[in-house]
Parts: structure tokens; C-alpha cells; sequence
């Protein structure tokens, strides 16, 4: 017997022997059980939807990945940055990217358009 079919087996009981109060209490209690297994089910989807975000996101990342030429690393996106700004100031032009590919790793150098300044901004403590 489940318990929804012992829950209606009580209150029939509780009915016949005019025990109202036993009657709504068995009920009252029965509904706080389902509210509790409800609210503890909204719980669960949440983090299964968390996890399933997480793992599109990161198959996201993985394609984008793939698909990338070269991604630089954070000390290399910063001097990436700072050449730029220097010579946005001074040249007012864009930059060119050389990747070059070593047996240890990738060399990486930017060159202003303009004035033609390179500057290698590899980072080898990641080699």
C-alpha cells in the first residue's frame, strides 16, 4: 500500500468514527510532507539545470577553443594591452599580431602599424 492510499484509508477511518480533528491533522501532515519532498525536488532541478548551463558552457569554451588560431594567456593579453594603448596614443593605428610557432611553444610579437615598433610580448614562464 502506498502512502497516499494509507493517508486516504485514514481519513476515511477518522471519518466513520467522527474523529474530524485526527481526521484534518492526518491530512494537514500528508500535505506538509508533499510540500517538503516539493520543495526539496525544486532543489535538485536547480542544480541539475546549474550542472547542465555548466556543461554547455564549457563545451562552449571547448569549441571556441578549437576553433581559435592562438589564445593568449592573461600576462600576455595585459602587455597586448599596454602596447596598444602606448601607441594608440602616439600612432593612432592598430596593431599586428606574429605567432610563431618554436619546439618549446608560441613566440608572440606586436607590431604597430604605423610606426613599425615591435615588441615581443611572449610569456616563456608558460613554456
Amino acid at each position: 500500500m502506498t502512502e497516499q492510499e494509507r493517508v486516504i484509508k485514514d481519513v476515511i477511518t477518522f471519518a466513520e468514527r467522527n474523529e474530524e480533528e485526527r481526521m484534518f491533522d492526518n491530512v494537514k501532515s500528508y500535505i506538509n510532507k508533499i510540500k517538503r519532498q516539493r520543495d526539496n525536488l525544486r532543489i535538485e532541478l536547480k542544480k541539475y539545470q546549474s550542472n547542465e548551463k555548466i556543461a554547455e558552457l564549457e563545451n562552449e569554451i571547448e569549441r571556441l577553443r578549437v576553433s581559435s588560431v592562438f589564445i593568449l594567456n592573461e600576462k600576455e593579453r595585459k602587455e597586448e594591452i599596454k602596447f596598444k594603448k602606448e601607441h594608440r596614443e602616439k600612432c593612432d593605428s592598430g596593431i599586428y599580431h606574429f605567432f610563431e610557432a618554436t619546439d618549446l611553444g608560441i613566440a608572440v610579437d606586436v607590431k604597430c602599424r604605423e610606426c613599425g615598433v615591435d615588441k615581443d610580448i611572449t610569456d616563456y614562464s608558460a613554456w
